[in-house]
């Protein structure tokens, strides 16, 4: 029987592979479920496949067609590699703790076709990501970390001293050559120069720093050295979404399980993944936290005396806990003392990698570079150590003032001002309405308001960017959207984390999906007829609001949110939802900052109005 068409999206050759496999190997293979990869080049089928060998059931299985470039191509045999490397001989961490290869994998052209499984074939696995608003959060972080250095790594070993920027250029590996997201943001975005050796990050005043991306020549972190660089196994990308832990709250958090292990290494950097992990975990809070508890979370991460008061308490937990899971592991080893620089180091080169990405937004990549750069800082020990010659000054991108889009709303109350409604240019259409919610008449106290109470239901427009300024120089509309968009968008985000982890109600899903469509909608007809009256700033602020109802709209319609997807696929599903909405709530607050500049100073809050978290 022919069944080819079923894996089609494989490509018409792996599909006719996979039929003659199935065949020659009496190993039928049903109810593929796709997972959309994100452009990462792999392609992944979950499938149900029954052997006839004796000993072996019907089981769920991964097919994975690997990328031909990079370091998927590159999977099969890092896989096996990992698993044939035996800590101290002992063979139980990759058995109980690898991503395992059922079958020999096949040549498919220049890539490679994977059959995998999870240890004990346990479908209540769900990924690290899914437990990250878990009390257990902290203590599972920690655990893991513990076991990658203790029971990967009792035989850990040195390949000779190595100076400090040494260490963390192997950690960047390309990230820092011309044509790189990362080296392209500092030196578009920062305006900073590669060689510059000395800077002044965010303020004027602030202690000298070293450049964290000055890494070559005479640079500071040349002058140092490491005598006993620790190396070892290591994932070489610990993300949450790489992890598989037991979804039962009181469940042994020793039963986690990596998957992924194209970037395996033996003779890794053993800083790196437990660095990297916690950074994904600070990663995920960042967005909710203020300024002032973004400053106390740097002081915490590179060493530094904080009240800690702002930072939220099971972060706080996650980077001690995190932080001290290596003491039984070091207290054992008599160069303990070499682990809290390359931490720091760690710390300044997963930083820079963050800072690298995209994904997130101009506010947390500078974030994300003072941290690399503080690190570096903390490494060389106290400003007055050292005597650095010239110190640039950068100021990074313009960063948010409050973190609420309320005060957009306070700024309208305290200017009142009776305008008509703007007439609508001929060639273009009235927006539609999105989904509003009505709301009572405005109150002498100004209150948070959604859309229904624009200018239109109220009689008071918004304050335009120059107070002597036509109506028509600033959409008195567009705030109000925005707000709208973030409190109808924090709602939908509340109701997916109250949600078990890959079980979203299809009421939910419809919601998200129709109110993105509503909201794109409504944001592409506004910026339609007034985008020759928004500066550039305005434009360029507004447009990435779109572009992330978008990525909500592409995360809401993921296959992997079917039920007849297996659980750990409905859960990345899920957490990708959710990291979508998280980033569109960012976003709509940039832009409505963005709006406000120059119109309110310093806002007053709203009684009733949430505080930021953090």
């Amino acid at each position: 029987m022919d069944r080819s068409p079923q894996f089609a999206r494989f490509g018409a050759r792996t599909a006719t592979l996979l039929d003659q496999w199935q065949q020659q190997n009496h190993r039928p293979l049903t109810a593929p479920a796709w997972l959309d990869t994100g452009g990462s080049g792999a392609s992944l089928a979950s499938v149900f496949v029954r052997d006839s060998d004796p000993g072996r059931t019907t089981r769920r299985m991964i097919i994975k067609l690997c990328s031909p470039d990079g370091d998927s191509s590159m999977e099969p045999g890092r896989l096996i590699a990992a698993r044939r490397s035996l800590p101290n001989g002992d063979p139980s961490f990759p058995r109980d703790h690898l991503v395992e290869q059922l079958y020999d994998p096949m040549p498919v052209g220049d890539a490679w076709l994977m059959f995998q499984g999870f240890a004990g074939n346990d479908e209540s696995m769900v990924t690290l990501s899914t437990i990250l608003r878990q009390r257990r959060m902290p203590g599972a972080a920690a655990q893991i970390t513990r076991s990658l250095l203790a029971d990967w790594n009792p035989d850990e070993k040195s390949d000779g001293e190595m100076t400090a920027a040494a260490f963390v250029s192997e950690l960047l590996d390309q990230r820092l050559e011309p044509a790189e997201p990362l080296a392209v943001w500092v030196r578009d975005t920062l305006g900073l120069d590669l060689e510059t050796a000395w800077i002044r990050p965010g303020r004027a005043n602030a202690a000298p720093l070293p450049n964290p991306v000055h890494l070559t020549g005479s640079c500071p972190l040349a002058e140092r050295t490491l005598d006993y660089p620790m190396r070892g196994r290591a994932h070489g990308d610990l993300h949450p979404g790489n992890i598989m832990v037991p979804k039962e709250p009181d469940a042994d958090l020793g039963r986690y399980v990596l998957i992924d292990l194209s970037r395996f290494d033996e003779r890794a950097l053993l800083a790196r993944d437990p660095m990297h992990l916690l950074l994904c975990l600070v990663a995920d809070f960042l967005p909710h936290m203020s300024d002032d508890a973004r400053a106390e979370l740097l002081d915490l991460l590179v060493g530094r005396d904080t009240p800690g008061l702002l930072i939220p308490q099971g972060l706080a937990r996650t980077v001690d806990e995190v932080r001290r899971a290596p003491d039984g592991w070091l207290h054992q080893r008599t160069i303990s003392g070499q682990w809290t620089g390359q931490w720091l180091l760690s710390m300044q080169a997963c930083a820079l990698m963050f800072t690298a990405r995209v994904r997130y937004d101009a506010r947390d990549r500078w974030w994300f570079f003072r941290l690399a750069a503080e690190a570096a800082g903390a490494y060389l020990g106290p400003a007055d150590a050292y005597e650095p010659g010239q110190v640039k000054f950068v100021p990074g991108p313009r960063e948010a003032e409050p973190t609420v889009v309320e005060a957009v709303v306070v700024a309208a109350a305290k200017l009142p001002q009776q305008v008509a409604p703007p007439a609508v240019k001929p060639e273009t259409k009235p927006a539609p309405d999105p989904v509003r919610i009505p709301v009572p008449a405005p109150a002498p106290t100004p209150i948070r308001e959604s859309v229904a109470s624009a200018p239109e239901a109220s009689g008071e427009s918004l304050p335009d960017t120059a107070p002597e300024s036509a109506a028509e120089e600033l959409p008195d509309t567009l705030p109000a959207l925005l707000i709208d968009l973030r409190n109808t968008f924090t709602d939908r985000l509340g109701e997916l984390r109250e949600y078990e982890a890959g079980s979203v109600s299809a009421r939910t899903l419809g919601l998200v999906r129709e109110q993105t469509d509503r909201g794109q909608a409504d944001l592409k007809a506004l910026l339609t007829s007034r985008r020759d009256t928004l500066g550039e700033e305005a434009r360029d602020r507004l447009d990435a609001v779109l572009g992330r109802l978008a990525h909500v709209a592409e995360a809401a319609n993921a296959p992997g949110l079917s039920y007849e997807q297996p659980l750990y696929l409905r859960d990345l599903a899920h957490r990708t939802l959710v990291v979508a909405l998280d980033t569109l709530l960012g976003s709509t607050r940039e832009a409505a900052l963005g709006l406000q500049a120059g119109q309110a100073t310093d806002p007053i809050r709203p009684e009733g109005a949430r505080t930021p978290s953090g």
